[in-house]
C-alpha cells in the first residue's frame, strides 16, 4: 500500500508515459503485469500506482522505493531492461523524475 509522507523520506518515480489513445490500455497492462510479476519482489520496492488519463494520452506510474540505489539496481538489472524495452512498444515518450515529499495537507472533514 502507498502511504505518502514527508517523515519516510521514500524515493518516489513518478513516470509519464505519454501514448496514443489505442495504446492506453495495452500500456497501462504492460506496466501492471510486469510490476505484479518482477518488480513488486525486487529489494527495495514499496508500492506503485497507475493512473490513465481520461483523454487516454497518458499513464502514470506513481512508484515508491526505499532508496535511490534500489531503483537504480532495478533499471540496470536485465529484468528492468527488459521493462523499458516492453513499455517503449506503447509509449510515445516517457518523462521520469524522482521526487520527495515536500507537504502534504488534507481538506477538513465535515460532520
Amino acid at each position: 500500500m502507498s502511504t505518502i509522507s514527508a517523515e519516510e523520506r521514500l524515493m518516489t518515480y513518478i513516470n509519464i508515459f505519454h501514448c496514443k489513445p489505442e495504446n492506453q490500455q495495452a500500456l497501462s497492462a504492460a506496466i501492471r503485469k510486469e510490476t505484479d510479476e518482477i518488480v513488486r519482489h525486487m529489494p527495495g520496492f514499496v508500492s506503485a500506482n497507475v493512473h490513465c488519463s481520461v483523454d487516454g494520452s497518458r499513464v502514470t506510474n506513481y512508484a515508491q522505493w526505499s532508496e535511490l540505489a534500489a531503483f537504480q539496481e532495478h533499471i540496470r538489472s536485465e529484468a528492468g531492461r527488459a521493462l523499458i524495452l516492453e513499455l517503449h512498444k506503447y509509449a510515445d515518450d516517457v518523462d521520469v523524475h524522482v521526487y520527495q515529499v515536500d507537504w502534504i495537507v488534507s481538506g477538513e472533514k465535515e460532520e
